[in-house]
């Protein structure tokens, strides 16, 4: 953000940084902070960045690769705050090869696949009192 800079009573405008030659060489950059909203936890563990404050250093964790397998129907995966470069959350495979059509009931679908399962139906001839499956 822009600011005035008065140096030695001169008033320079819309400064969005001030550039100081060292005597060593080089330039020492300064930039003003006021609108910076980093916190600490914004920021990695090892990395350091400045606010209106001054120094913060971070806090927050990189976790790499993330992910995990759901096994149970309430299963689930804790994906750990903090950075992640990705990861992969997959059903078991027991869980996938049991979710075919024929282990479904016709009529209900469960991850996509639609079932082919046909219930048996029982009836009773009222005469002859024998039960028919079919």
């Amino acid at each position: 953000m822009a600011q005035n800079v008065v140096i030695n009573g001169v008033t320079y405008q819309d400064c969005p940084e001030v550039d100081i030659p060292k005597s060593g060489g080089g330039t020492a950059k300064f930039f003003d902070t006021a609108s910076a909203t980093a916190a600490a936890a914004d920021v990695l563990v090892g990395k350091t960045t400045y606010g209106p404050s001054g120094e913060v250093q971070g806090s927050m964790p990189n976790n790499g690769s993330t992910g995990g397998t759901i096994s149970t129907k309430a299963g689930t995966v804790t994906i750990p705050a903090g950075k992640t470069t990705g990861g992969t959350v997959s059903l078991a495979s027991g869980a996938i090869s049991d979710c075919v059509s024929q282990n479904i009931l016709t009529g209900k679908t469960i991850l996509g696949v639609s079932g082919s399962l046909v219930m048996p139906t029982i009836s009773q001839d009222s005469t002859t009192k024998i039960l028919s499956i079919s």
